[in-house]
């Protein structure tokens, strides 16, 4: 029972959070643009998730003629799972908040398979605008989940470990001289383009895609793919901290290890996702080729070359 309370508490936790995402994101978007933004409902605007969820979810659920109902339904369902599921090893005090010790690898499992929903969403809707947007999306994961991988390979190959506990405590201690921060920056990029974030948000592409594959839904269909979407940069700018930055571990010697771990931890996420809701207004939306020439012509063999250093180095 205890377990259960955990679980559904520590994911109602996650929901809180990914609500007052859109909030921060849109504070953020609108002092970038010397504006006010939200700030009507409750105090500077504390209560405009809720009011945002409610209009949603109230609204009427349309299922396009067209579609394979079935599927259309699913979609966003299998979009909402896949991200819970992301926070069944969650990147915490230690390294996992919900601990196990081939994390590492169950987390790299999990995000390869994140692409499915979003093909089927398109696929199901039954909408030329809609299966562009899932073949974008396809087209884009087999470029930069390459580079993912290797990037994220790289601090359980200096841990010799796939336990993200491990991995964090080798950063903290600095075991790799420092070597890993080199390849922060690029796995930053990656975290753009895997939570779907401008500058490369070519699958919900307005100017050219309509709002790519999700461009049939509205409802609650639209505020799952988004409660997934906001899901997953939390949890990759947390698995950034564990990974990179040694997250809670860079003061568990100390006499308030605990507590000083806990919000160090807590202020790496926010600083990640910080710098990806600054990406939104900093930078226009990147070429598509472009983005396909610059992942295999340019960033790969640079990557490659970095990581035949960084194993000489190790």
């Amino acid at each position: 029972m205890s377990v259960l309370v955990w679980s559904v508490s520590f994911y109602v936790v996650v929901l809180l959070s990914v609500a007052y995402l859109t909030l921060f994101e849109r504070k953020v978007l609108a002092a970038s643009q010397v504006r006010k933004g939200p700030e009507m409902v409750g105090w500077l605007g504390v209560f405009q998730p809720f009011a945002d969820g409610v209009k949603l979810f109230s609204k009427e659920y349309f299922t396009p003629s067209s579609s394979n109902s079935i599927l259309f339904f699913l979609g966003p369902c299998l979009m909402l799972l896949h991200a819970f599921f992301l926070w069944g090893c969650s990147p915490g005090v230690w390294g996992g908040g919900i601990y196990f010790f081939w994390g590492g690898l169950y987390v790299l499992s999990v995000l390869s398979v994140g692409v499915y929903g979003v093909v089927l969403c398109g696929w199901a809707s039954n909408s030329r605008y809609a299966m562009f947007g899932a073949v974008r999306a396809l087209a884009q994961v087999i470029s930069y989940e390459v580079m993912l991988v290797f990037l994220y390979l790289a601090p359980f190959f200096v841990a010799g470990s796939l336990d993200l506990e491990a991995v964090s405590i080798s950063q903290a201690s600095g075991c790799n001289g420092g070597v890993l921060f080199l390849a922060l920056p690029w796995w930053c990029f990656c975290i753009l383009a895997e939570s779907n974030r401008a500058p490369f948000d070519f699958v919900e592409g307005e100017s050219e895609l309509v709002s790519g594959f999700n461009v049939e839904y509205g409802s609650g269909g639209f505020g799952m793919i988004f409660i997934a979407e906001y899901s997953n940069i939390i949890f990759l700018s947390s698995l950034t901290g564990v990974l990179f930055l040694g997250g809670g571990n860079l003061l568990a010697d100390s006499y308030y290890g605990f507590l000083m771990g806990g919000l160090i931890s807590s202020f790496m996420g926010f600083f990640i996702v910080f710098l990806v809701v600054l990406c939104r207004s900093s930078f226009p939306r990147y070429r598509y080729d472009l983005l396909m020439k610059l992942i295999w012509c340019q960033i790969f063999p640079i990557l490659m070359s970095f990581f035949g250093v960084f194993l000489l180095v190790v």
